[in-house]
Formats: C-alpha cells, structure tokens, sequence
C-alpha cells in the first residue's frame, strides 16, 4: 500500500517591505507613552497660554470662539471674516511661540520636558562630538521646526514628522532626524513604578 505524502507549499512568503519597516523590537508600550508624555506637554502649553491671556490679553482663543457665529454665511471678503481669519493667525502664532519656548527651555535646562520626565523619557544628541552648547542650538532647532510645522498647511507635515516614529527602529520622529536627536528611556517615571509593581 502506497503510503502518501503531503506536498504543502513550505515555500517561504514574499514580505512586504513597506509593513516590514513598521515592525520593531521598541521597549513595551514605547509608542503609547510618548504619545502621552506629548498630551501632557500639550495641555501644560495650554495652561500656560491661557496665563499669558490673562497677563496681556493674547493669544485670546475665547474672541475667535466666540465669532464663528457672526461668520457663517459670509463671503471671504468680508471685513468680519478677515478680522477673524487675522484672529486666528494671531492666536496660532503667539501658541506656537510659547510651545516653542517652553520645549526649548526645558530641553535646554534638564534635557526632558515635564511631560517626557513624567513618563520616563529625556533627549539626547546623536552625535557625540557636539558639546553643550551645541547641543542646546539643536535643541532650539527642533523646537522651532516642530512648531513651524504644525502652521504650515494644517499641521501635515507635523503629522507627517509624527508618523516617522513608527518607521524607524528607533522611534525617531521627523523633528529628531532633522535635528540629530533621539528620545530615550531613562526608566524613571510613572511608567517605572508601574513595571515595579507588576
């Protein structure tokens, strides 16, 4: 009796390579931590925006928020969309402004940002021969290019410099390859003590 053979296909699959270059070994929970140290930046840049309203009466969200109604309807040429438009380029400039400093600031002083210390992140330079100074001028660099990209053509290539997170076996985003930098972990955190207690 002829015993029979199984002649499955062991050949091995074609790869694709533009899902292959998202696959990673990044430390756990990696992409969603730094997600939230970026949320909890973003809503301290909000708390501060708001204090500088109250000091100087700009960047006033409240007044563009508050003219949407008197605007639906109106043709672009209007005076009353013009002033609101002007409103918003206001606003947006003065935010990203803070934004930008208070990356700058925070980079510059402890190498972190409340909201990367919080879930145990901190930045360094790629390329060891910059000294402090120069490393700080990056600093500034990827903090001015962060925020003039969130300006520019409604935040798509901030978006963009986001997503290239997810491609690199490092988690670095546009804003770091473009300024030699990187975000690491330096395991301490919120993110730390959880790991102690599991």
């Amino acid at each position: 009796m002829d015993s029979k053979t199984d002649t499955k296909d062991v050949s091995p699959k074609k790869s694709n390579a533009a899902l292959d270059s998202f696959k990673h070994e990044r430390e756990k929970g990696f992409i969603r931590n730094r997600f939230l140290a970026a949320l909890v930046d973003f809503i301290i840049i909000g708390f501060i925006c708001q204090l500088a309203f109250y000091a100087f009466g700009a960047p006033d969200w409240g007044a563009y928020g508050a003219s949407h109604d008197e605007v639906v309807g109106l043709g672009r040429e209007d005076e009353r969309v013009v002033e609101r438009a002007r409103l918003y380029n206001e606003c947006l400039i003065i935010s990203l402004a803070i934004g930008a400093a208070y990356e700058t600031l925070f980079l510059a002083l402890f190498d972190t940002t409340p909201g990367k210390q919080l879930f145990g992140f901190k930045l360094i330079s790629k390329k060891e021969d910059r000294g402090y100074l120069m490393s700080r001028l990056f600093y500034l660099i990827r903090a001015v290019v962060k925020s003039f990209s969130i300006y520019l053509i409604s935040a798509i290539p901030f978006i963009f410099m986001c997503l290239t997170t997810y491609g690199n076996e490092e988690g670095r985003s546009g804003f770091d390859l473009l300024a030699g930098t990187k975000v690491v972990s330096k395991s301490k955190g919120i993110t730390a003590v959880f790991k102690r207690k599991s």
